[in-house]
């Protein structure tokens, strides 16, 4: 599908609102990150433009990454500019404008843009452990330096879904907006901060990241506190190592450290196993059950695992 049907852009009011529309899910498909890109240095260069928008068409804002695309390397070569950094240093703010799920990929998008709004029932999450990897857009980088590393290394290592009001308590979300009226609340916050400056760049806040320099044990306990659930797992500890780089380490540097993990374990046997168990369970939920009385009707879903629930929550 071309780019400019996978993301719009529209002036709306002197308000750049940037749409993305990758059904079902809005997932990071090849194409969406460089349409992403795109819209942004449009609005960049509109002097009409005071500020912009970013949101996701029909059910989700966008619930992640292309799974299939992991471990087979980039189909086209890799985009010179990531829309992550294009977000982060663009010189007019960027809303992201979040409904349904903001997970993975999802997360580190709206993490890029300067302020985050949510309806009530949205949920955000870095559930990429439960497939075996590590956030790979900065995710490691970037909710340490807004939540603090405590939050961040439980949000990471356990993969669950933050629902809008504890995100917003948190600081992950900027401001809770009434349910079906996102665009528009959003168009409204952005005119609202259209000529606040300087912008607020997560990159370049450390603050949060002082609690983690005042306990130098606290990636160690960390370590033995999830020992027993982490058995014979390797990317629980990746994700705290990629964490512990955000402390230790200047922005850039700890991003270098996060792709390399990333890159270890995208290919590691443990996560090939996992994403080979996310798409069997998810094709699964398809078939009929036969039921004991040797009728097929309609099924009853089973108990899914941690990946098949990513994926059933997230179609």
């Amino acid at each position: 599908m071309p780019e400019s049907e996978l993301v719009r852009f529209e002036n709306e009011g002197g308000i750049g609102v940037i749409t993305v529309d990758n059904p079902p899910v809005n997932a990071l498909s090849p194409g969406v990150p460089q349409g992403i890109t795109a819209a942004i240095d449009k609005g960049n260069a509109d002097p009409a433009v005071k500020a912009m928008v970013l949101i996701g068409a029909g059910r989700s804002f966008i619930a992640g990454a292309d799974i299939r695309q992991f471990g087979r390397g980039p189909a086209t070569p890799p985009p010179t500019r990531r829309h992550y950094d294009v977000s982060d240093q663009s010189p007019k703010p960027i809303v992201s404008a979040i409904h349904g799920y903001a997970l993975g990929g999802g997360l580190e998008t709206a993490l890029a843009c300067h302020y985050r709004v949510a309806v009530p029932s949205a949920k955000v999450g870095l559930p990429e452990v439960q497939i075996g990897i590590l956030p790979g857009a900065g995710g490691t980088q970037r909710l340490p330096r807004l939540t603090g590393p405590k939050v961040a290394l439980e949000m990471i290592t356990s993969g669950r879904h933050v629902p809008a009001a504890e995100a917003h308590t948190l600081g992950i979300i900027d401001e809770i907006v009434p349910e079906g009226q996102l665009k528009e609340a959003a168009i409204a916050f952005a005119r609202k901060i259209a000529d606040k400056r300087p912008l607020p760049v997560i990159r370049e806040r450390d603050d949060k990241l002082a609690e983690a320099k005042s306990d130098p044990v606290m990636f160690d306990n960390f370590r033995k506190s999830i020992a027993r659930r982490a058995r014979n797992q390797r990317a629980p500890y990746a994700c705290i190592e990629a964490v512990e780089a955000a402390v230790k380490l200047p922005f850039d540097e700890g991003i270098a450290v996060e792709r390399r993990l990333f890159e270890e374990q995208v290919n590691s046997e443990e996560a090939k196993a996992l994403r080979y168990a996310f798409f069997t369970e998810r094709e699964a939920q398809k078939l009929p059950i036969c039921r004991a009385t040797s009728s097929c009707g309609r099924p009853t879903p089973p108990r899914l695992s941690a990946p098949a629930r990513w994926a059933a929550e997230s179609r």
